[in-house]
């Protein structure tokens, strides 16, 4: 019997929130001053696995990308990396950690100046010195280059800065930097959004390819549903509403075996066949829109007018960052307002992650217990309808 493997990424009750002194993000966050964004998030990551990240703007999933990668400190909770606590270790432990563990945003290199540290070869090149590889492979500069050039780079932009070239060409250039220490894992949050369609498709096969050839993990980070189908297509995909996992589901299944009622809702407005652009929404306008109801209501209770106004802004299907404001301070499930298949114990009991062992008939309506062949243990929902087995004495 083989002894099984302790995960690459093990990421424990994650917590988070942001402190605001806007009065009414304040109101809308519950009536503190602290604005939640992770209401206790747990996941594992294998070795060489994908695992796709999914969900509405506001739902937390950013802020979890960038928890992991230690550019912001969780409020509570616990990550352990190549076995070892991540967010407990030393400045020591933290840089040879780095070298493993790499993070691809949305927005790279912002605000630089122009400074000779600052230049595209003094970036590149000053990281790969940083982090020698270990293992005897072949790495440093010259792979460097030749991962610049893979994505589509020539050698003459290593003379200019992060100002002087576009946004499409800053994210090629973040991809081929992220890549070129062989990380064991790799935090890509939205990492091809700057790039035209053909572009993405080259830039995302790209990272696969690199991904088999290097045993790397991703963490694959995107509101659009078909780009992580696109990308985590042999892993799986986790869906977020609220700061909460809602669905872990392997990623084939996405589409055709959709699980939470959020999952389904998501994907009913998100349902583009290939890796395009998704309907994000706009967190910004989404709160502007609400502060605009709220100071046309003002005689009405605060807490049913900001109630009834997240729940108009759930447009075409999508829950607004400003309604998943309002989701995460309540009791019980944050997805209840919304749900098709709501009872009354979903207002104050809180759904755990667990494997789904029933399915909904579409036709009765009931919930059935699956065979025991048809449970898998990679898929989970948040839902009590699902992962309650009821055995018939």
């Amino acid at each position: 019997m083989t002894e099984a493997k302790t995960p690459l990424l093990i990421v424990s009750n994650l917590v988070k929130s942001f402190s605001s002194d806007d009065s009414f993000l304040s109101r809308l966050a519950g009536g503190g001053k602290k604005i939640p964004a992770l209401n206790g998030v747990s996941l594992e990551l294998a070795e060489g696995e994908v695992l796709g990240l999914t969900g509405e703007s506001g739902s937390g999933k950013s802020t979890l990308g960038r928890i992991i990668a230690g550019l912001e400190p969780p409020d509570s909770g616990s990550i352990n990396f190549m076995g070892k606590p991540l967010n407990s270790a030393s400045e020591v432990e933290i840089k040879k950690a780095r070298r493993y563990l790499r993070y691809i945003g949305e927005e790279n290199f912002s605000g630089l100046t122009n400074e000779p540290k600052n230049r595209l070869d003094n970036l590149l090149y000053g990281m790969v010195d940083r982090y020698p590889n270990p293992d005897g492979k072949a790495g440093g500069r010259g792979y460097a280059l030749d991962l610049l050039k893979r994505v589509g780079l020539t050698e003459e932009i290593l003379e200019r800065f992060p100002t002087q070239i576009s946004g499409g060409q800053r994210q090629r250039y973040a991809i081929a930097r992220a890549l070129a220490t062989r990380p064991r894992l790799v935090i890509a949050d939205e990492p091809v959004s700057n790039l035209d369609l053909d572009s993405r498709t080259q830039v995302l096969n790209l990272m696969r390819r690199l991904g088999r050839e290097n045993g790397t993990s991703f963490l694959f980070i995107s509101h659009d549903p078909s780009m992580v189908r696109y990308f985590a297509e042999q892993g799986r995909t986790a869906v977020m509403f609220a700061g909460r996992i809602m669905e872990v589901i392997p990623t084939s299944q996405l589409f055709d075996k959709p699980t939470h009622p959020y999952t389904r809702t998501l994907l009913e407005v998100n349902s583009t066949p290939g890796p395009l652009a998704g309907a994000a929404l706009n967190p910004a306008q989404d709160i502007a829109q609400a502060q605009k109801r709220l100071a046309e209501t003002e005689n009405t209770a605060f807490a049913d007018t900001l109630e009834g106004t997240a729940s108009d802004l759930s447009l075409g299907g999508n829950i607004t960052a400003a309604a998943q404001l309002v989701a995460a301070n309540r009791t019980g499930c944050p997805y209840y307002r919304w749900c098709p298949e709501r009872i009354e114990v979903c207002q104050t009991e809180r759904p755990k992650l667990d494997t789904v062992v029933r399915r909904r008939d579409p036709n009765s309506g009931e919930y059935l217990l699956l065979a025991e062949s048809e449970i898998n243990p990679q898929h989970q929902a948040a839902c009590i309808h699902y992962y309650e087995s009821k055995v018939e004495s």
